[in-house]
């Protein structure tokens, strides 16, 4: 599955602690913006209920916060839309979007939100899981 052409809509956004919006984006703000923008998907903010990863708590709570709405998918079944949780520091901190071709955007601090292969070298033994948004109704 190719990379969509709207992921070239987000790369290059600021990274901001907190961040919601396309003036500056967190990990997590920047899945919720795609997500809200490309399909129609509102998550929460969580933009008040964790900090940094250096405060140690972990960007996973959030999706098992919401584990009705989340389905967690074996590596290889991911596709673009869902959410890739990585290990940062050993612990799962950090989120990116899943675009296609084995690639993820996603933003850190001191570097603007970009397209990456999470099977590279970087990336490939930090995976901790895929998780697709799947809202009960």
């Amino acid at each position: 599955m190719p990379v969509p052409i709207w992921a070239g809509r987000y790369i290059g956004l600021p990274f901001a602690e907190h961040g919601r919006d396309r003036s500056g984006v967190d990990c997590w703000g920047l899945v919720r913006l795609a997500l809200f923008e490309q399909y129609n998907i509102t998550l929460p903010s969580f933009d008040t209920d964790y900090q940094r990863t250096n405060d140690a708590l972990r960007i996973s709570a959030l999706v098992e916060r919401e584990s009705l709405q989340w389905r967690a998918m074996p590596s290889g079944a991911e596709r673009c839309g869902d959410v890739i949780v990585l290990r940062m520091r050993g612990l799962p901190l950090h989120v990116g979007l899943v675009l296609g071709d084995r690639q993820m955007l996603h933003v850190e601090q001191g570097i603007d939100s970009a397209i990456e292969k999470y099977t590279g070298q970087k990336w490939r033994d930090r995976i901790y899981g895929f998780y697709r948004y799947e809202p009960v109704t």
